[in-house]
């Protein structure tokens, strides 16, 4: 990974083992994770996407056929989907197999899901649902499997339970980071602002429902929440537009033109932009960041200890934002005005005090900051 050229010092080594080694505080929920319903969604050649079959048979799942099911399925062999459906949660294993037969085009393909109240309770199915999404397309009609996972499962599990937000793949939290760049600042900040952030895909989008779930992870304390809804669709346009903040990512390109009723970021690939297309400034303070994130990553990427790098990059984001809404906190109780001496302890620079106002503005809190001599940035109006 190649660092900016902004000459600024790397973490020490003692801070780098200080954020591997941290006892961090993982958003934890204790929750019902009792299976609400299981399905099959199957393309149908003249059909389209189509509910083959459900478990129970009452219980609604509309619009599901198209989460489980993602635009551009048919370019991949396999694929998982995390998604929203109406207020609970599914995960969905997708499989498709090359078949000799006229009426299916050659193709069957086919996805096994099911529903949770709460999407910490679904990872623990997605190995299951692989094997059952591949026994449906060697013995389509074959339900009894499905069923007896849906009652086994629900008679088993204990309640409560507590479930750890974590992403299904190692190393995700370092891929978001090496694709993102500097910009992974910029996320960071339109989290803490709570903003409607869109990240466009393509299938597979396991991937990309991984990135929603470190993004909410890098902006998780006890000051702030993150709303995930994973992967959306072109039909969930009405709901995006009453939701104030979430993160989530579609391939239905369309979204993109739908602008501020739909999101406040767009993210494609590296370039994070506006509803006008604009992109967002990167600050010399970000630069800086970054620089000193990225060192302490590429060495620690040289161990080839991917996990201990989730968690170092994981474990920055979680003190820069403790650190931050704790010392604002503390002013407004406080001499409520912050000093340049407050801005260096939380690793901001002058460049992000157009930032800081906004955020300090959007929380409400009676807090004043310091007028540098020069502010060498601004930050964007549309914040």
């Amino acid at each position: 990974m190649q660092c900016s050229d902004e000459s600024e010092p790397l973490l020490t080594l003692q801070e780098q083992s200080d954020l591997i080694n941290a006892e961090f505080s993982p958003p934890f929920i204790s929750c019902d994770p009792k299976l609400l319903s299981i399905f099959v969604v199957a393309f149908d050649t003249r059909a389209g996407n189509v509910v083959e079959w459900k478990y129970p048979e009452s219980y609604s799942l509309a619009g599901v056929e198209f989460k489980a099911l993602p635009s551009g399925a048919h370019n991949v062999q396999h694929d998982i989907m995390i998604f929203e459906l109406a207020n609970s949660f599914g995960l969905a294993a997708y499989i498709m197999k090359q078949v000799d037969n006229s009426a299916e085009r050659g193709a069957r393909m086919k996805s096994v899901g099911v529903i949770s109240s709460n999407y910490l309770a679904l990872s623990q199915h997605e190995e299951k649902l692989v094997e059952l999404a591949q026994e449906s397309v060697e013995r389509p009609g074959a339900y009894e499997p499905l069923i007896q996972y849906f009652a086994e499962y629900n008679q088993s599990f204990s309640v409560p339970v507590s479930l750890e937000l974590k992403s299904n793949t190692v190393g995700s939290m370092y891929d978001l980071f090496k694709s993102q760049g500097v910009q992974i600042f910029t996320l960071w900040k339109m989290l803490l602002l709570k903003k409607r952030i869109l990240l466009q895909c393509t299938p597979p989008i396991s991937r990309h429902c991984s990135y929603v779930l470190c993004l909410a992870a890098l902006c998780h304390s006890q000051f702030t929440q993150s709303f995930p809804l994973f992967y959306v669709t072109v039909n969930d346009v009405t709901t995006l537009n009453y939701k104030q903040s979430y993160i989530a990512c579609s391939a239905d390109m369309i979204l993109k033109t739908k602008g501020s009723t739909v999101y406040d970021v767009y993210v494609t690939g590296s370039t994070v932009v506006d509803p006008q297309g604009e992109m967002f400034p990167v600050t010399r303070g970000d630069i800086i960041r970054y620089n000193q994130l990225c060192g302490a990553v590429d060495k620690e990427y040289g161990k080839k200890n991917t996990s201990e790098v989730d968690r170092l990059i994981q474990g920055y984001f979680s003190i820069l934002t403790h650190d931050l809404f704790n010392t604002l906190s503390n002013l407004v109780t406080g001499n409520r005005t912050l000093q340049p001496a407050d801005l260096k302890d939380i690793r901001l620079h002058n460049s992000d005090l157009p930032y800081l106002q906004t955020l300090v503005d959007k929380l409400g809190y009676d807090v004043e900051l310091f007028s540098p001599s020069c502010c060498e940035e601004h930050f964007s109006a549309l914040l």
